[in-house]
């Protein structure tokens, strides 16, 4: 597999980043001090290139009527400036990937993880048929720099004017920066305040260096992977890959803002309307703490009584906690936050640890001071 760069891939390496493979990507997992942007993000602001998500976006006379028929979420009643969450799902209520679903004037922008828009990008072009509907991949083409931190809407409020941010989450508006046209959305990815900002490639260094310039005032710092991990999972949002994947129903994962009950039939409806209204999922999503010092493992399994209970799908650090935390599917039995369990970590140890509630208690990252 030929490994990619980011389009600003040679100015983080001028910043100092130190490089991971991210699926088909190189990207920043730190900029050689993690503990210094975990604090940028959560005390004042932090900015990062995410460009490596996918982009489709879909356009002509039947792409919204054929999204309808797609997605778990009422992409009709969506408006020109707002976004939704929403879930491809399979025939058996499985997921097959979650995304933004972003309406624009004459077409919609989908934002997926990364290495998703080949999969649904071809799915989608699968189940097309008859509809009118043009899919365009604009993964390599559209860069995305993600602003995050209590101090980001007041930086971003000196780039376009204050009056034009968006203020719901997932609201956004096309403006210009840097004298590039650029695409800002309200988002929540790290636990608090923030915003994605899409540009053309030709353009982002230049979107770069102005937010940078003017975010110097406000303590600006580039950040990597590693620090928007650890506020990802406290803050207790799934990603798709990890937390989430082909197994995974949306129930599980607690995702019920990508559901809508009300609109017509999508792929999978009837396993979601069957559990919504007449059982339950045997699993759910939660929080856990390790009583000892170490990060779980994930894959590591969740034990009761020498049973197995679930496995953890995410693990960090937790600075805000001072101690070890982590994402894990929990048979329903075991839920109430407080409960006893165990963790087999892959040296065979066995430790303690209590499911917690999302987000972790203490843990949810920053909210608005200006």
């Amino acid at each position: 597999m030929i490994i990619k760069k980011l389009p600003l891939h040679d100015l983080h390496e001028s910043l100092g980043a130190v490089f991971r493979e991210s699926g088909e990507w190189l990207v920043p997992e730190s900029y050689g001090d993690m503990p210094a942007e975990y604090e940028s993000l959560r005390e004042r602001v932090g900015i990062a290139d995410l460009s490596d998500r996918g982009k489709l976006r879909l356009g002509g006379k039947d792409h919204l009527k054929f999204l309808q028929g797609m997605l778990t979420n009422d992409v009709i009643k969506l408006e020109e400036g707002k976004g939704m969450y929403a879930v491809i799902l399979t025939v058996k209520g499985r997921m097959v990937s979650d995304m933004r679903v972003y309406r624009e004037k004459d077409s919609v922008l989908l934002d997926l993880e990364p290495g998703l828009n080949a999969k649904v990008g071809e799915l989608l072009k699968k189940f097309r048929l008859s509809y009118k509907a043009g899919i365009d991949d604009l993964t390599e083409s559209m860069g995305l720099i993600s602003v995050h931190g209590p101090l980001a809407p007041g930086l971003l409020g000196e780039i376009i004017a204050r009056e034009t941010l968006p203020v719901n989450g997932l609201d956004h508006v096309l403006t210009s920066a840097a004298g590039r046209e650029v695409t800002v959305v309200k988002v929540n990815r790290a636990g608090g305040e923030g915003y994605d900002i899409y540009a053309g490639t030709e353009g982002l260094t230049d979107v770069w260096w102005l937010l940078m310039e003017k975010g110097k005032e406000h303590g600006i710092k580039p950040v990597g992977r590693a620090a928007l991990e650890v506020l990802r999972i406290e803050a207790g949002i799934p990603v798709y890959g990890m937390d989430m994947d082909e197994e995974t129903i949306p129930i599980e994962a607690g995702i019920w803002d990508a559901l809508n009950f009300e609109k017509g039939c999508y792929v999978g409806q009837e396993v979601i309307a069957r559990i919504k209204w007449r059982g339950h999922v045997n699993r759910h999503l939660s929080g856990l703490i390790p009583a000892g010092g170490r990060v779980p493992e994930r894959g590591a399994d969740v034990i009761s009584g020498g049973k197995k209970i679930g496995r953890v799908t995410s693990g960090a650090f937790s600075p805000a906690l001072g101690k070890p935390i982590a994402l894990g599917y929990v048979r329903r039995e075991f839920i109430e936050p407080g409960t006893g369990v165990e963790i087999i970590f892959q040296d065979g140890s066995i430790e303690h640890a209590e499911v917690a509630s999302l987000p972790f208690p203490g843990g949810q990252a920053f909210q608005k001071t200006e």
